[in-house]
């Protein structure tokens, strides 16, 4: 045997700490895994728990629910019929903001619904519906100021405005039309639609 290996001190185990001797932060993996500890409450109470959160989240849900942003309605309905079997519609709308807050016109549309189909279109500018008016004097009659974009809707204010909008239908199909929505978009709310 060569003289110059090193010798090591044999290996003692160390013993098994018993429950109580252990810190609770460095348990054994042998421990932890063993069997389970840890078990649920008695179902009754489980339930219980349950009962009130549901209770609880109900409570928010119809406090926090989503609120009609507007209401209004559609009024006077006039269309001329251009050349090329279009037609150009002003349509009368109401609008109430019934929220606490002001709020911005972002956009307008329409949709026809008629025998051939639905049709879509977004509503005119307000320097262009001035000039349409100009052009056709019977798509203007009776008509209320034109609803502008970013025009401002203050809480419990009530506007009238005309949007224009043009189709590509007869004057014919349009008045026998099955129905009419506008859907108004405000910034920073939800959309929502007159129908007629």
């Amino acid at each position: 045997m060569p003289e110059n290996v090193p010798q090591h001190p044999p290996v003692t185990p160390t013993p098994k700490p018993k429950p109580d001797d252990y810190d609770r932060a460095h348990v054994p993996m042998s421990e932890e895994f063993d069997r389970a500890r840890w078990t649920l409450p008695p179902v009754g109470i489980v339930f219980i728990a349950l009962g009130i959160v549901a209770v609880v989240v109900a409570i928010f849900s119809y406090g926090f629910r989503a609120k009609p942003v507007a209401a209004g309605g559609i009024g006077e309905v006039n269309a001329v019929q251009l050349q090329d079997n279009t037609i150009l519609s002003a349509i009368t709308l109401t609008v109430s903001n019934t929220t606490e807050k002001s709020w911005y016109i972002k956009e307008i549309s329409a949709t026809v619904q008629t025998d051939q189909g639905e049709q879509t279109d977004t509503a005119a500018t307000a320097v262009d519906s001035e000039r349409y008016f100009q052009a056709f004097p019977d798509l203007g009659k009776g008509t209320a100021p034109i609803l502008k974009f970013d025009q401002k809707i203050n809480p419990g204010q009530q506007v009238t405005g005309t949007i224009v909008v043009s189709f590509p239908i007869t004057k014919d199909q349009f008045d026998a039309r099955k129905s009419l929505k506008v859907t108004i978009l405000p910034f920073d709310n939800r959309p929502f639609t007159l129908t007629k």
